[in-house]
């Protein structure tokens, strides 16, 4: 966990620094403070050679709310534990500080093992006490292959773990002068500044992207509802012609129809009625033929009973009066029916004149009457769908 905080006024304000970052979650008590050019060189330090340890003594301060890392000495003390911090090597620490960190004190001591978690080992336990005995001493030991750092800190039993530190960020001239000489001249940039940019780089790439994606996604977003539009378009105006094709056919139908109607009824009238007069004197003419035909049959039956001793008395002139009576009944309507209007039919598929006549009449005697009633010169010319009169 990092946080980014500013110091509060205080009665030690100039003591305290005003821009802090906070490491893991310090506790109450005091506080380990690592100044930002000091805990680059540290990781520097660490990571110049992944296949030994590394050791540096740390300069500062110690104050009462806390101990403040102001600077790292390297102290190239062998791969021996146990030959560490000899008196040679303290006269070489003290040297370097005159000589770099005047005016300040040794306030601990680091260590990196890369590849091996930090461990307080009885060893080093042993080290520090023997070495740094006071308890304003802190022992920060680092693993840079597994980004694992533990700052230590004597308390009531004894060398413990801190749960975290803060680094802070100040000037530090003489820091940087002594990284820039350890690297040979070459200008020196704290972790801190160097995060920032990198972190600044990386939220530009960020955004970039997200502005891109919203691009795309607008875009998309704009070509799919155009498609669409165009889909809706295309289908209307589809729905509109086929609508306007039946609409139109429709219309010519019953204009058709219409024609078809009105045609053939101012000729109908007349034509029935003179069809009509026509057939009444014609069926008048073979009933009364008929009626003559059957009197003279019965009078001549009458006349061979007689003679027969008169055997069968219901014989008389009764039938044919009967019969003269039921004829002129039937003749009556059949005249009735002649004098009726026509009625219309409406061509089916397959029909012809013959098969109408027969359906309607039983025989084929009213062809030539219906192609004269709807002027017919042709009999079989005759279409689907067209109304025809019918006697």
């Amino acid at each position: 966990m990092m946080e980014l905080m500013e110091g509060k006024n205080t009665r030690e304000e100039k003591k305290i620094p005003k821009n802090i970052r906070q490491m893991g979650e310090p506790g109450p008590g005091i506080k380990a403070l690592i100044e930002d050019y000091a805990y680059t060189y540290l990781h520097q330090l660490a990571e110049a050679n992944l296949t030994c340890m590394k050791t540096a003594v740390l300069v500062g301060r110690i104050e009462d709310e806390g101990i403040y890392v102001q600077g790292a000495l390297e102290i190239d003390m062998g791969q021996e534990v146990k030959q560490w911090f000899s008196n040679e090597h303290w006269r070489d620490i003290f040297q370097m500080i005159q000589k770099w960190f005047e005016g300040l004190e040794v306030v601990g001591w680091f260590l990196a093992n890369p590849g091996f978690p930090p461990v307080l080992t009885e060893e080093l336990k042993s080290l520090h006490n023997r070495n740094f005995s006071g308890k304003q001493y802190i022992f920060f030991q680092m693993d840079v292959l597994e980004r694992d750092e533990v700052v230590y800190m004597k308390g009531e039993s004894g060398l413990t773990p801190l749960c975290g530190y803060y680094i802070y960020y100040e000037r530090n001239d003489r820091m940087q002068a002594y990284m820039s000489q350890q690297k040979g001249g070459a200008g020196i940039e704290s972790e801190g500044i160097a995060r920032d940019r990198a972190a600044a780089r990386f939220r530009n790439v960020m955004q970039e992207k997200k502005e891109q994606n919203a691009q795309k996604k607008a875009i998309a977003f704009l070509y799919a509802s155009c498609t669409f539009l165009v889909m809706v378009i295309l289908v209307i105006g589809i729905t509109l012609i086929n609508n306007y094709d039946r609409m139109a056919n429709m219309e010519n139908a019953i204009h058709h129809i219409s024609e078809s109607l009105e045609e053939p009824s101012e000729l109908s009238v007349e034509e029935a009625m003179e069809q009509e007069n026509q057939q009444a004197a014609v069926l008048g003419q073979d009933i009364s033929e008929e009626a003559s035909g059957n009197k003279e049959e019965n009078e001549e039956d009458l006349a061979a009973e007689e003679e027969n001793k008169k055997a069968d008395e219901e014989v008389p002139e009764e039938p044919v009066e009967e019969t003269s009576k039921e004829q002129p009944e039937e003749a009556q309507e059949v005249m009735s029916q002649a004098v009726r209007e026509p009625e219309q039919y409406r061509v089916q598929t397959g029909d012809t004149l013959l098969e109408i006549c027969r359906d309607r009449y039983g025989d084929e005697k009213m062809v030539k009457q219906v192609c004269e009633m709807n002027d017919l010169e042709d009999g079989d010319m005759i279409y689907v769908g067209e109304i025809i009169l019918l006697p």
